[in-house]
């Protein structure tokens, strides 16, 4: 059987038992039993859930047993010691008065403020109850029963306001919660019965017999509510409470209110009242009341520092953010901050009366997720967009935006991803280098092994005796073409940065210019070749014969870039740590698309026939390998820039001077 089972089992047998006890004429037995067994399954149920605020069930699970005894010693020993049961009744409500607050202050999360609403309404209910049952109750004889007869009032009392200080916290109540609480009704019914016999005597004659009733009712629902799984967390989900809500000003005010009138009816009844006691009374509710306003202004200074804090903080963030942030309803930029001000161009003016749609790319306008944030059918979502500029500049952005459904509120934070899709891009190009490396890598071997052969066989061929002249062009065509085929599988390995490299400390100057009878007639009359070389050495530790391809690579490049002709400049030079060999002309130039696939392998804006696309990746191979870098700056119609940086070698070299 579940837990929630049982309990609802023992409620049943528990009413079942309160009705044969009361028509068997009270039997004590059955009563005791009641009692007993109330207390034994509340202890059982607290070492089975092991809820979270154990002390407290503790505590209620002893009232009972307290209550048990004082019960069994009702019916022992009250004939010859009447005040001993007493002793069991009075521990049993301070064990339960323990155990209610610590629940209210645990699981309920009963603050200051909303403590002394308790003791407010509380000690109005106490005066009203005052003045309309308790002015003509019988006063006991001697100093025990007097005793237990203000202790009982007043235990009851602050049950009461536990109660009603628990009922004035929000949250989500539990099954467990609503027994708990519908136990206490019948016990603070009960003990007001028996400490007031002109109650008992209204509401029943002279028959006890519903208070009774009302004790074994408070013992079987607080073991049902202990029973119930739900006991681990009697409130769930307490919201944090204003400094005074309307309902409890509500409450308090119908509380206070009724005091005097029930004082006025009692004195048009009865024509009597205890002055002292009122006026006690009435202290005692000024007091309390004092205390609240004071405990109200202090909420509102807490919390109006905490606004002014919260609004510190927000400004800090808001101003000083380093991505852009939009706030305002219906689309509006009502309010932006200096980081979208910048970034789009706009002052705070201008943007305060723009729509967003105005600033955001007119391909990017029509965004599903926004018509759906529009409609009401979500609250926030992410995506990226263009926006443009107030100078016309598109600005690609990563957007988070979030709307307040209640009130339209809508929040929007920008991020310039402009700098980032750079580097994704370059990203994505090296990966693509990388993975087409490998590949040429891969077949390169072995393609210069079988062009190896070819060439072999070519002069093995042509060494024949008989073999004609006609014979002999063919096989100088096929050794040509072999020889060609091996040259480009170097420029794949290079390419691949696979090539084997005779590294040795070169001077850059040197290179160049052994290089500039060849290049001369490489780029033709129409082209004049410019070197400027620097005075000091320029060492560098790589593969000389890879330099010159770089060079070569280059140049051609060039060549090819100035059909018309015009200036080709070549400079050697040293730049702090690294050595820099630029090449530049004033060619046609390239735009921005084809810059940024220069370096791609096969990539080549020549026609079908002109270029194999390899020249400026094997530099780009060469120049990676030899732990340098490449770098190129164009504008079409004007003109293109290679800047090739190298490592200086450790140690100089005395080269010869070079020749300009």
């Amino acid at each position: 059987m579940s837990s929630s089972a049982a309990a609802r089992a023992f409620l049943c047998a528990g009413g079942i038992a309160i009705a044969v006890h009361l028509l068997r004429a009270n039997d004590l037995a059955i009563y005791d039993s009641i009692a007993l067994a109330s207390a034994g399954l509340m202890l059982v149920a607290v070492a089975l859930h092991r809820p979270r605020l154990r002390a407290a069930w503790l505590a209620l699970a002893v009232s009972q047993l307290c209550y048990a005894a004082g019960d069994i010693l009702y019916a022992t020993v009250s004939t010859r010691t009447p005040g001993v049961p007493d002793i069991g009744y009075l521990a049993g409500d301070l064990a339960v008065v323990a155990g209610m607050a610590m629940l209210a202050f645990g699981t309920a999360r009963i603050g200051v403020g909303t403590a002394i609403d308790a003791l407010i309404v509380t000690a109005a209910v106490g005066v009203a109850l005052w003045a309309l049952l308790l002015d003509d109750r019988v006063q006991p004889a001697g100093v025990l029963a007097t005793a237990v007869d203000a202790a009982y009032p007043s235990v009851d009392l602050l049950l009461l306001a536990i109660l009603v200080g628990i009922l004035l916290v929000g949250g989500k109540r539990s099954p467990s919660y609503w027994l708990l609480l519908a136990g206490v009704v019948p016990l603070l019914g009960a003990d007001a019965g028996y400490d007031v016999p002109s109650i008992a005597a209204t509401v029943a004659g002279s028959d006890s017999g519903w208070l009774d009733a009302g004790w074994l009712g408070s013992y079987v629902l607080f073991a049902a509510a202990a029973l119930h799984p739900s006991m681990r967390e009697l409130v769930q989900d307490v919201r944090a409470e204003d400094p005074l809500p309307l309902r409890r000003v509500l409450l308090i005010a119908a509380s206070i209110v009724a005091a005097p009138i029930a004082v006025a009816v009692e004195f048009e009844t009865h024509g009597r009242i205890d002055v002292i006691a009122m006026a006690c009374v009435a202290t005692l509710l000024v007091l309390l009341a004092v205390a609240r306003v004071l405990f109200l202004v202090r909420s509102i200074d807490v919390l109006r520092r905490q606004a002014v804090e919260s609004e510190r903080k927000f400004r800090m963030l808001f101003e000083r953010a380093p991505i852009g942030i939009s706030i305002g309803r219906g689309g509006l930029m009502s309010e932006t901050n200096p980081a979208l001000q910048r970034l789009l161009g706009y002052s705070a003016d201008e943007l305060a009366s723009m729509h967003f749609l105005q600033v955001t790319h007119p391909d990017d306008r029509n965004l599903a997720e926004q018509e759906e944030l529009d409609a009401g059918r979500r609250s926030s979502f992410t995506v990226d967009k263009r926006y443009l500029a107030k100078d016309g500049t598109v600005v690609p952005a990563h957007v988070n935006i979030a709307l307040d459904l209640d009130d339209g509120l809508g929040i929007s934070l920008i991020e310039d991803v402009t700098e980032r899709r750079a580097l994704e891009e370059q990203l994505r190009q090296s990966q693509k280098l990388e993975a087409v490396g490998k590949l040429a890598g891969g077949i390169a071997h072995d393609f210069n092994n079988l062009m190896t052969a070819v060439i072999g066989y070519s002069d093995l061929l042509a060494r024949e005796p008989g073999t004609t002249t006609r014979t002999h062009e063919k096989i100088a065509a096929i050794r040509d073409a072999a020889v060609r085929a091996g040259n480009l599988t170097r420029q794949l390995l290079a390419f691949s940065r696979q090539q084997i490299l005779r590294l040795d400390e070169v001077d850059l100057r040197t290179v160049v210019s052994d290089m500039d009878t060849l290049l001369r007639r490489l780029v033709g009359d129409d082209v004049e070749l410019e070197t400027e070389i620097a005075d000091e050495p320029v060492v560098v530790r790589a593969d000389a014969t890879q330099l010159q391809q770089v060079v070569m690579n280059l140049v051609v490049n060039a060549r090819d870039a100035m059909p018309n002709g015009g200036t080709l400049l070549i400079e050697v030079r040293r730049d702090g740590e690294a050595a820099m060999l630029v090449v530049a002309d004033d060619g046609t130039g390239m735009d921005d698309e084809t810059r940024a696939h220069a370096f791609e392998p096969f990539f080549t804006t020549k026609p079908v026939g002109r270029g194999s696309g390899l020249g400026l990746s094997t530099v780009h191979g060469i120049v990676g390998q030899s732990g340098g870098s490449v770098e190129v700056a164009s504008t079409v119609g004007v003109g293109t820039t290679f800047t090739v940086r190298l490592p200086l070698a450790s140690r100089r070299l005395v080269a010869r001077p070079a020749a300009r």
